[in-house]
């Protein structure tokens, strides 16, 4: 394993860090825990995966803490090679995971749109299952891939500057990626956009109370708001999208990127996509 840290040189940081993603954790596993036990919520699966992606954002981060390898203000020990290599292959996996699995509950609205405005029942559960399987098989490739260059070159492996988490210096496990964050991104971007535009296609023909009465599922009226809401937090993605390609940067070695408040920045996107995700 390459040279590590005698000890943290950024307690502050790395409490500050700890604090927002243990918060994070907390507000998502809570969120889960209240739409799963009470009988009045019903949310998708994609709305569940979401969450749970986004906890589990907190568990790749927080897993030097958990096994007492952090470095934390003074000398700890240097974590297990296995260990560190794991949490590395973690870390670049689960970025770009988190935000496809965001997209679904953005797809799962577009193709419900799609359902009501052009009369295609069964649309939107089609889709919504086909979106659960992106963030799964991304996940899956990019640890493996990840696990494999660690293994392949130990010396790369090390924590990270803060010493908060550890990172693969090698090119590959960022390169994927940032590329599969690049991809959300865009994904995230195209399905805000069609959103808007059949939002605000909704709201001119609303006016227009025949066409109301066609636009009910059962005996309820399409949530208008809840479109809007979506619309507005897709920003959240997009934004945590720009930031993990930013903390991946770091992983490289001392770039520009290797700085403290990215990983500051990095940590607070879990409990920020509990709030807005939450409310949905």
């Amino acid at each position: 394993m390459a040279q590590e840290l005698s000890g943290s040189q950024f307690p502050t940081y790395v409490a500050i860090y700890n604090a927002l993603l243990i918060l994070g954790f907390l507000i998502n596993s809570s969120v889960i825990l209240t739409a799963y036990i009470s009988h009045r919520v019903h949310r998708s699966p994609n709305w569940y995966f979401a969450m749970f992606m986004w906890a589990w954002w907190c568990i790749s981060y927080l897993l030097l803490m958990f096994t007492g390898y952090q470095q934390s203000g003074s000398e700890a020990p240097v974590p297990p090679r296995a260990l560190c290599t794991i949490q590395a292959a973690m870390i670049y996996a689960i970025p770009s995971s988190a935000s496809f699995a965001t997209c679904g509950i953005l797809g799962h609205i577009a193709a419900l749109l799609i359902e009501i405005l052009y009369e295609r029942p069964g649309l939107s559960q089609k889709v919504s299952r086909s979106l659960l399987c992106i963030p799964v098989i991304g996940y899956v490739t990019i640890f493996f891939t990840s696990l494999s260059v660690g293994i392949n070159n130990s010396f790369e492996v090390e924590r990270n500057i803060t010493g908060a988490y550890c990172k693969i210096r090698h090119r590959l496990p960022f390169s994927i990626s940032a590329i599969a964050c690049f991809a959300s991104a865009i994904l995230n971007l195209l399905l805000a956009s069609h959103n808007v535009i059949k939002v605000f296609t909704f709201a001119l023909l609303w006016k227009h109370r025949a066409w109301v009465k066609r636009m009910k599922t059962g005996s309820t009226p399409i949530p208008i708001n809840l479109f809007f809401r979506v619309v507005i937090f897709s920003v959240g993605p997009i934004a945590g999208t720009i930031f993990s390609v930013s903390s991946l940067g770091a992983k490289l070695g001392n770039g520009p990127y290797e700085k403290p408040i990215i990983v500051i920045l990095t940590a607070a996107l879990p409990f920020c996509e509990g709030i807005a995700l939450g409310t949905q």
